[in-house]
């Protein structure tokens, strides 16, 4: 028996089946299993977003409640348009709550959107959202 006939053979068989994706466009199935993959400029954005964000933090700020921050993680939230940067502090002499970081991050968010706005080439300068993971062990790794 050649390739071809075990082939028709075999196909004959599994058209005898019915499967769940029959009746349905095989290119609209390949759209669904494509992985969502963040484009490079966004990644590209995000890595300069974070050095900015951090020397910002640690160098202009006037409260001292900020100065204390870490830049964890910056992220595109949605197409790009906006950016997510996660914070965190390490051990601090008074305890403070999620609440009073936010709304200081909040309070110098045109500072912050300023600063990037000089150091990026890009027509529009993405809006910052701001995610506090809390107090950070002292640990590495």
């Amino acid at each position: 028996m050649n390739t071809q006939h075990r082939w028709t053979k075999n196909a004959a068989r599994l058209c005898a089946d019915i499967g769940a994706e029959d009746g349905i466009d095989p290119r609209y199935l390949a759209a669904k299993q494509a992985r969502k993959k963040t484009p490079r400029k966004h990644l590209q954005l995000c890595k300069e977003a974070a050095r900015i964000v951090s020397l910002v933090l640690t160098g202009e700020a006037q409260q001292p409640l900020v100065r204390d921050l870490v830049v964890l993680s910056v992220e595109p939230d949605g197409d790009g348009q906006c950016i997510r940067v996660t914070v965190g502090q390490y051990a601090a002499d008074t305890p403070v709550s999620e609440t009073e970081v936010l709304a200081a991050l909040n309070r110098i968010q045109g500072l912050l959107r300023s600063a990037l706005a000089q150091a990026l080439h890009r027509k529009h300068t993405p809006t910052l959202s701001f995610c506090y993971v809390g107090i950070l062990d002292g640990r590495v790794g």
